[in-house]
């Protein structure tokens, strides 16, 4: 008899009850409506109490990488440096950007 060969021993991952991370940190970031842009901790804070997940080494390693992964798309910006506040990057300051690049190379 060979062990683990019973397909009843095969579980399949259920989906997760959350949106994707970068999604529920765009919502954080509305939500908060804060000036200056929003903390990690505000938004992890944020995060915690909405969507109810557990504060562990899980949740803070996937809650970095999705805001490193915002960051390098252009999805979020930090104001005062790496280890600062979060905002939102407007879609249209992208768009007039790309326009004048357009018009000099021609």
């Amino acid at each position: 008899m060979a062990r683990g060969s019973s397909a009843k021993s095969k579980k399949q991952a259920s989906p997760p009850f959350h949106p994707k991370y970068e999604d529920m940190i765009r919502d954080a970031i509305v939500a908060l409506k804060e000036r200056q842009g929003s903390s990690r901790t505000a938004i992890k804070k944020y995060i915690l109490n909405t969507y109810k997940l557990r504060d562990n080494a899980v949740t803070n390693n996937r809650l970095k990488m999705a805001i490193a992964k915002g960051v390098d798309k252009g999805t979020f910006s930090f104001v005062k440096g790496s280890s600062g506040t979060l905002k939102l990057v407007e879609k249209e300051a992208v768009k007039k950007e790309k326009k004048e690049v357009e018009k000099k190379e021609s």
